[in-house]
């Protein structure tokens, strides 16, 4: 037990990193009258390359739901730990990252819902829930959960050519050779750069920069073909703030089969935690 304990709670460390008090820091917020319409017009110009984008097509469209078998590694300020878990997505209606060290049964469970991110200890029957407006990180780099659903499901455009989820009102396209290079304007609350595969129309990274400088960055490698469908079998993000955070996803036995997506239950045995509260349970 002692040893899941020490493998277990970093990650948990890990999320709770984006989920702890709202900045005072002033947060940016996207320009609006004149312009917008300017900007909307640099993002009309560069559309026509992007809705003829293989990702984009209806086939990549399509998936709805994506699951696996996972190894994380996650590195604090260059400590590491792994352990095995299990991803779900259905798109619109969360992501579950299910921790099982043994490769069984469930010792934590951490829920990106479209609301919340909700923290489930099962070892010491705890748990907490926070809205995204009111986290730390998340809140303070104008990160949603339709951004978090945008990088594990590497879809970062819809079919007319328009970021999803992003809010994005602006974004310049510049051809490199093999790749596109996207960047977002700066009038947004979290600047962000994609490099986008010409071949493929799938985003290879992913960086963003806060108006107060934290930054996250993805990268996404060693994609599988699903049916038409490609995915990284390998995704790596990185989160650099007041600590630096890593997380490093190898996914095995990937599938967009349907599933029935449901939040984990919590029964009258678990306690309710501030965020807090939380945290210190698991130091």
């Amino acid at each position: 037990m002692g040893n899941i304990k020490k493998r277990v709670l970093p990650l948990l460390a890990f999320v709770l990193a984006f989920t702890s008090c709202v900045s005072n820091k002033s947060l940016q917020t996207t320009p609006d009258g004149e312009e917008v319409v300017k900007k909307t017009r640099e993002i009309d110009n560069g559309i026509a390359p992007i809705v003829n984008l293989p990702a984009i097509s209806p086939a990549a469209s399509r998936m709805q739901y994506l699951s696996s078998n996972i190894k994380l590694t996650l590195n604090v300020n260059g400590d590491k730990v792994s352990l095995k878990g299990k991803l779900r997505i259905q798109k619109d209606g969360g992501v579950q990252i299910s921790i099982t060290p043994l490769g069984l049964v469930e010792v934590a469970c951490i829920e990106f819902l479209p609301d919340k991110v909700r923290l489930i200890n099962k070892l010491f029957k705890t748990y907490t829930e926070v809205p995204y407006s009111e986290a730390k990180a998340i809140g303070l780099s104008g990160i949603n959960y339709g951004v978090l659903e945008s990088i594990f499901l590497n879809r970062v455009f819809q079919a007319n050519g328009q970021p999803a989820y992003l809010g994005v009102r602006e974004f310049t396209l510049n051809n490199t050779g093999n790749s596109y290079e996207i960047t977002t304007g700066k009038g947004q609350t979290m600047q962000y750069g994609f490099t986008v595969d010409k071949a493929s129309g799938y985003m290879t990274s992913c960086n963003g920069t806060s108006s107060t400088g934290e930054t996250i960055k993805c990268d996404y490698s060693n994609f599988k073909d699903m049916n038409g469908v490609l995915y990284p079998n390998r995704m790596n993000i990185n989160f650099k703030g007041d600590i630096a955070l890593g997380l490093d996803f190898e996914h095995s036995k990937l599938s967009e089969k349907e599933f029935q997506f449901s939040s984990r239950s919590i029964n009258s045995s678990y306690r309710n935690q501030t965020v807090g509260d939380f945290i210190n349970s698991i130091k």
